[in-house]
Order: structure tokens, then sequence, then C-alpha cells
């Protein structure tokens, strides 16, 4: 792991399951890297904060490489500093189960841009730094904001050019 890096990682925990049932997906959190053995993330019990990586809480972790410049890494872990202390968006969560229940398509009305949740802080990042216009991503997912952990990790891949669980154009925003 590299500092930039984004990790995908399936939980063992109750509130993992739920997630990933919702989000239909393998992964239920991500994070940005910030260093071989620490990540800048939104987790639900917490605000956006710095904090050593334990593997030993996930069953799956994948670590994807933008293959961005030094220069980028960098900027990407100030950007996502920018962003510690910010209170985890509880209300976005419910949105997607709503969505999901009710199979419901659009914007995310419920929000809250003082909140954030793991992939809305990963995307917000990227988008911060310009890697999203320099990869002509950002008309295309102009509310990225809204991507559950799966869908950020299908665009991720489509991006990095590892291979994605669904092509970018079936992702439903």
């Amino acid at each position: 792991m590299r500092r930039g890096d984004v990790v995908f990682v399936q939980g063992k925990g109750i509130i993992s399951q739920i997630i990933r049932y919702f989000d239909e997906g393998k992964f239920s959190h991500c994070a940005i890297v910030a260093s071989h053995d620490e990540v800048i993330e939104a987790d639900y019990n917490t605000r956006v904060a710095l904090r050593r990586f334990r593997e030993d809480k996930y069953n799956i972790i994948e670590v994807i490489d933008l293959g961005l410049t030094w220069d980028q890494r960098s900027s990407v872990y100030e950007s996502a500093m920018g962003h510690i202390g910010k209170r985890y968006d509880y209300v976005q969560l419910l949105w997607y189960m709503i969505r999901k229940v009710f199979r419901f398509e659009g914007h995310n009305r419920l929000n809250n841009p003082k909140h954030m949740i793991c992939s809305e802080l990963v995307f917000i990042v990227l988008d911060e730094i310009g890697v999203l216009d320099d990869l002509e991503i950002r008309e295309r997912f102009f509310r990225g904001i809204d991507l559950t952990p799966n869908e950020l990790y299908d665009l991720v891949c489509y991006v990095a050019k590892c291979k994605p669980s669904k092509n970018p154009d079936e992702i439903k925003i």
C-alpha cells in the first residue's frame, strides 16, 4: 500500500453484511491510503480520521493503484487530510436502503454536504485533485458523491484498468 492508493475492504461484522446486502457487492468500505499502515477513512461509528490499517478486521482487502505521480499522491493525502473531523452521514446510508427497497433511481436527496460516507470521501478527494478531470470521468459521473463503495470500486477499477465487477456504463447514479 502506498500513499494515494484506494483500498476496498469487506468487514467481518453485521454492519458490513448490511452494507453489502444493500450495495449488492463484495465490499463494505473503502479508504485512502496514507502510508503503508495508515488510511484516511469515513467510518460508520466515527468522524473522518487518519487511522492505523488493521488487516485482521477484514475478510477481503483489495488495494487499487491509480498510477498517480508522486505529486498527485501527495495531493491526495493533503486533500483527504482536509476532511479530517467531518461527521459520518448516516442519513445517506438511509437513502441507499430506500433506493434498494423502492427501486428509486437518481440523485441522493438525503446527502448532507457537511457529512461523508467512505465512498463519498474517496470520490471527492479524487475530484479535488483533478484526477477525474484528467481521466474524463467527471462529466459521466457528476454525482459521484452518490456512489456506494461497490459502485466506486467499479469506477476506480475502470480508471486503473483492473477488472471491474460491472461495466461503468451500467452504474446507476
